[in-house]
């Protein structure tokens, strides 16, 4: 986890323990047997947190805007003006004309990849320049990484389409783990519950309970399609390189929401008829974990409607939810229904995703050119990995049903 994640996460927790302030504050300030002063005392408190966020959010900006910066040019507009002025007249000295030399110059200065601002990128590794040329059906083999005789997609081209840290999608919470072969087995520490014992002075060390190492095995199975490309755009699409990486990189993204869907509704099933069923599902045995909810379209739409006993609607603001909203203090990631079964489901998961769900990951995205029949080529891509349930106790799977009334 990098700094600028750090503080996200910090934030979040901070944003936690304010709504939470919040909540008690009110309630001490409607309760007859509470002290003024500890009333008073507990706005302070909502000040400190206030000031707190203020500063947090400033640290992410600051850095947020570093990461932003444009980079260095490698020439000077001047230079490069000179550059095009010299070449320009060595070709009309040559009998080449001019129009030629400056489709070319152009040609190279937008690159395979698309716009002048990822001209630098790409031009600093040897490794995306080998791959460019490896999906134009040149022999270029050195720089060109391969896994199993196909073409690993250089993570620079893929970071360029997609945000590293995509909070929108489950694969920015999961656990994900690389490992070096197929088949094997993943460590996994168990939620601590030791307790240190108060003993005599000079008296001998009592012994810890030891901790619960527990294991779970994977299998990385393999997940492949195929990209038709026709001669056509080979020949025709300078920026053939950004549509293919696009395709894959959403593809790569979707396979995993699924899968690590599928591994979320394994949770210790738990069926909600309201709001205080809700609080209680999230209240009790997920302690020390850090709680998130992860929630269907359908069931959101269901949420979003509702009110606590004070007419105030269940869900509320938050800047640092992936949805702009949180829950119960939570914040709360909205998926598709399928995601967590089958269309119509009012369906959540609520507990840590990182510490229920951690994924296997034996090799990136990789592409090779297969032979056709067509009028061009098709693109192999395949990804091996697995999901598994990590912590059981980590989380619940919610199934809401509204209570029915009888006459």
């Amino acid at each position: 986890m990098n700094r600028l994640e750090k503080l996200t996460k910090q934030l979040a927790e901070k944003q936690t323990e304010f709504n939470t302030k919040v909540e008690q504050v009110r309630s001490s300030a409607d309760d007859e047997n509470t002290p003024v002063s500890d009333v008073k005392d507990g706005m302070d408190q909502i000040k400190k947190f206030e000031q707190e966020i203020a500063d947090l959010k400033a640290q992410i900006a600051t850095l947020q805007g570093a990461k932003d910066l444009p980079d260095s040019e490698t020439e000077s507009d001047d230079e490069e003006t000179r550059n095009d002025d010299e070449e320009l007249n060595s070709a009309d000295d040559a009998g080449v004309k001019k129009e030629e030399v400056t489709t070319k110059k152009e040609e190279t200065r937008s690159g395979l990849l698309g716009g002048k601002n990822m001209k630098s990128t790409v031009a600093k590794s040897k490794e995306v320049t080998a791959f460019l040329a490896y999906l134009k059906g040149e022999e270029v083999r050195d720089g060109v990484t391969t896994v199993d005789g196909a073409v690993v997609i250089p993570k620079q081209i893929l970071d360029i389409q997609k945000v590293p840290t995509d909070e929108t999608t489950l694969s920015a919470y999961v656990n994900r783990v690389a490992v070096a072969s197929g088949v094997g087995v993943l460590p996994i520490l168990a939620k601590n519950t030791a307790r240190l014992a108060s003993t005599a002075e000079l008296a001998e060390n009592p012994e810890i309970a030891k901790f619960n190492l527990g294991e779970v095995d994977y299998k990385a199975v393999t997940y492949r399609g195929v990209v038709p490309v026709s001669m056509e755009m080979l020949q025709d699409a300078p920026e053939i390189g950004s549509v293919i990486s696009t395709y894959v990189a959403e593809a790569k993204s979707l396979t995993e929401q699924y899968k690590i869907g599928e591994v979320l509704q394994k949770a210790t099933a738990v069926k909600v008829a309201g709001v205080d069923d809700i609080k209680d599902a999230f209240n009790k045995g997920l302690a020390n974990y850090t709680k998130m909810f992860v929630i269907t379209e359908s069931l959101y739409a269901e949420i979003d409607k509702m009110k606590d006993a004070d007419g105030r609607y269940l869900l509320q603001d938050s800047i640092s939810s992936a949805s702009g909203k949180q829950l119960l203090g939570a914040p709360v990631l909205v998926v598709a229904d399928d995601v967590l079964g089958k269309a119509g489901d009012m369906s959540a998961f609520v507990g840590d995703v990182k510490a229920f769900a951690i994924e296997a990951l034996r090799s990136d995205v990789s592409v090779e050119w297969q032979d056709d029949d067509i009028f061009g080529k098709k693109l192999a891509v395949a990804l091996r990995a697995d999901w598994q349930v990590a912590d059981a106790n980590a989380g619940k799977f919610l199934t809401y049903a509204p209570a029915t009334t009888t006459k």
